[in-house]
């Protein structure tokens, strides 16, 4: 059988973001009071950070930018703040990372993050470092750039450098599947700083800030296109498990009303539905082009042979003791449920470019991907069931297939 034609956007890239946009976006990250405010204000070249007149994103984010400048600087509130706020600012950041893919607001994205160190506290908090991993899960690989704040002492500037150095090779080591990204260290004084009337330590560190961020735009903008596209399709997997979930429960409801499952033109029409969600949410933009995929895979799967197998398979389960409705409702909850993963393995692969139609046979990669997924998944069944005692309803259903969904991915 032939292989289907695809079209998609941006075919073999999954990125949809506009790149030209000709800035880079610095994430600055700190405890509160370590200069951060003033290190903005100074490259700003006005009093801006503290009076928060930023663009506000959220209650946390705020984003500073100048026609002057090469890049965005996006603050967040200080790491030292309650558990509380510390998740707030998590969240706050993920939803800002998805906004940026999900909307196409390349203004929003995380090219470098400055890590804002006081100088005068001469210690870096490991447990910090740990905040800075998890508050930018979503953008794993982005370089970082210490930033030795309040550098007042010329004679201390290399044991702080050696400090954060010390303190990045610790914690690294003792995470090596996520290591902190870190490039460079600079020390900076963002404002002239008055010790006596006769000395003063003037700005200083700000130049070296600026180059050594630029010469790791290219890196920064490598890794951020890793980051869009993993972003990228996080979100359209989880759409695409919305739409199997609830098609799937859909189709737990109608398997439970006395008609044959594996013939009921009601189950049919809704994974057909399902596939063209799924098909959509791919990026898959041919109405035309979307029906035919849909009813290909429909047809590949077997859908009447897998149902008729499944309720067989289902009725030998020694000692289980289910009204027939509730053996066809887990029947049809799994041949759709089946399907569904089908149509989304199938339709990310040619998202991303893993498949080409020229280069796939699809009816036989098809028929590897079902069988594949159907043993393991028809089993997970098989053991709910068992495990039931003779007591289930469609709800309890409908929630195994949800945490079937979880557990699964």
């Amino acid at each position: 059988m032939k292989s289907v034609p695809w079209k998609r956007r941006n075919p073999g890239t999954g990125n949809m973001i506009n790149f030209e946009d000709n800035k880079i976006n610095v994430l600055l990250l700190g405890n509160s009071g370590c200069g951060k405010s003033t290190l903005i204000n100074a490259f700003l070249g006005r009093e801006a950070a503290e009076t928060g007149s930023g663009r506000a994103v959220t209650k946390n984010i705020e984003v500073y930018e100048d026609d002057m400048l090469p890049f965005r600087m996006i603050d967040t509130i200080g790491y030292e703040y309650s558990m509380f706020r510390q998740l707030r600012i998590k969240r706050d950041l993920a939803r800002f990372s998805e906004e940026s893919v999900k909307y196409r607001q390349a203004d929003k994205l995380v090219h470098v993050i400055w890590y804002c160190i006081d100088g005068t506290a001469k210690r870096v908090d490991l447990d910090a470092l740990s905040y800075i991993r998890s508050v930018i899960r979503s953008w794993k690989n982005v370089p970082v750039i210490f930033v030795i704040t309040k550098s007042y002492s010329e004679k201390e500037m290399e044991t702080s450098r050696q400090m954060a150095h010390d303190a990045v090779v610790r914690y690294n080591a003792k995470h090596r599947k996520a290591p902190i990204n870190v490039q460079a260290t600079v020390c900076v004084v963002a404002k002239e700083y008055e010790i006596t009337d006769d000395v003063i330590v003037p700005a200083r560190g700000l130049d070296e800030l600026m180059e050594v961020t630029n010469s790791i735009v290219p890196k920064a903008k490598q890794a951020a296109e890793e980051s869009i596209r993993k972003i990228d399709l996080r979100i359209r997997r989880n759409s695409a498990n919305s739409l199997i979930l609830s098609s799937t429960g859909a189709a737990v409801a109608v398997g439970a009303i006395p008609i044959a499952v594996p013939d009921s033109a009601v189950l049919c029409a809704l994974q057909l539905r399902m596939m063209k969600g799924i098909a959509k949410n791919y990026g898959l933009q041919d109405e035309k082009l979307s029906s035919e995929a849909a009813k290909y895979i429909l047809q590949a799967g077997a859908t009447t042979a897998a149902g008729k197998a499944l309720v067989k398979t289902l009725k030998t389960i020694p000692g289980l003791n289910l009204a027939a409705s509730l053996i066809d409702a887990s029947a049809a909850g799994t041949v759709t449920f089946l399907l569904g993963q089908t149509a989304a393995i199938v339709y990310e692969k040619f998202y991303t470019g893993e498949w080409s139609p020229d280069s796939v046979q699809l009816d036989s990669e098809v028929q590897n991907i079902l069988d594949h997924l159907m043993p393991g998944i028809t089993e997970q069944v098989r053991q709910f069931l068992s495990g039931s005692g003779g007591k289930l309803t469609v709800s309890a259903i409908s929630d195994f297939f949800a945490g079937l969904l979880k557990k699964n991915h």
